[in-house]
């Protein structure tokens, strides 16, 4: 049985115990249970999020929150956690929104070692979309003061000129921080371009409060790859945001499985390893 939920403490305590378990969390991981509960009550409390329970006699077996936009006809969970029959379940839950938010894309995050979840999406063929190695940065420190001279820092002023170079590789990958939706929250961003021959070669854009950050994406074109380029990006954003925020309890890094170079760049800058992440995508 499918259930609205309106109070956190319905839920908090299965939430906060499946979050901390490799086999049975999903993601965005979270850290303490101040955090999941403020995840569960923005999940209730604001406009175009929702949290819904599974039931199987009277016992709850899975909690799933969520929030979507309309204009992009885009939803995306933040808490999907199921301890029981997972097929039967996960269909349950991705039916009820499929319901609520018909022609929508729905993309659901776990991290690898979900085994139930990763099997349940490769066997109803769900897309692959993301396949990450996730990196992590304690403690921030100084980087520094000085910027590369060919590192500028985007903002609204000249992000009309960037837009072109950042949706040349965002838009083929399907990612939602294109140009458009980039500009829209430019304000949670910081975003440095790296510039050769007067033209953008490379960018880096990364989420930051003084609550943490998270490097969204780097890209480089392909024939300046391997040329110190990722290295150059990624020290830019530490020095900044270290000068901008002081040391960050936690900065989170997420690189394609593929991108060696970009990992290794990560790796001589201080981020570990921290684990692996899938992102798949439903249509309903």
């Amino acid at each position: 049985m499918i259930k609205k939920i309106y109070r956190v403490e319905e839920v908090m305590d299965f939430a906060w115990e499946l979050s901390q378990n490799d086999l049975y969390a999903s993601y965005p991981r979270r850290n303490s249970i101040e955090e999941i509960k403020k995840e569960l009550e923005r999940a209730i409390n604001l406009e175009e999020r929702n949290i819904i329970a599974y039931y199987h006699q009277n016992v709850l077996c899975g909690v799933c929150a969520y929030f979507w936009e309309c204009d992009e006809k885009y939803v995306q969970t933040v808490v999907f956690l199921i301890r029981g029959d997972y097929d039967q379940i996960a269909d349950e839950f991705i039916s009820h929104i499929s319901k609520q938010l018909p022609g929508y894309e729905l993309f659901i995050g776990v991290p690898f070692t979900n085994k139930n979840a990763n099997e349940y999406f490769m066997r109803k063929n769900v897309e692959l979309v993301e396949s990450s190695i996730v990196a992590a940065l304690y403690n921030l420190e100084s980087h520094g003061n000085e910027s590369h001279n060919k590192v500028e820092r985007i903002t609204n002023s000249n992000f009309e000129e960037y837009a072109a170079f950042h949706d040349k590789y965002a838009m083929p990958s399907g990612m939602y921080y294109n140009s458009k939706n980039l500009q829209k929250d430019i304000d949670y961003f910081r975003i440095f371009a790296f510039r050769q021959d007067e033209e953008v070669r490379g960018s880096i854009f990364t989420k930051a409060s003084k609550d943490g950050a998270s490097v969204v994406g780097l890209f480089v074109d392909k024939e300046y790859k391997n040329k110190g380029i990722e290295s150059i990006l990624i020290n830019e954003t530490l020095m900044q945001l270290y000068n901008e925020f002081g040391s960050l309890r936690e900065f989170l890094y997420f690189i394609d499985e593929d991108s060696l170079d970009e990992l290794n760049a990560a790796l001589n800058a201080g981020f570990e390893i921290k684990e692996k992440y899938r992102c798949y995508k439903c249509i309903l």
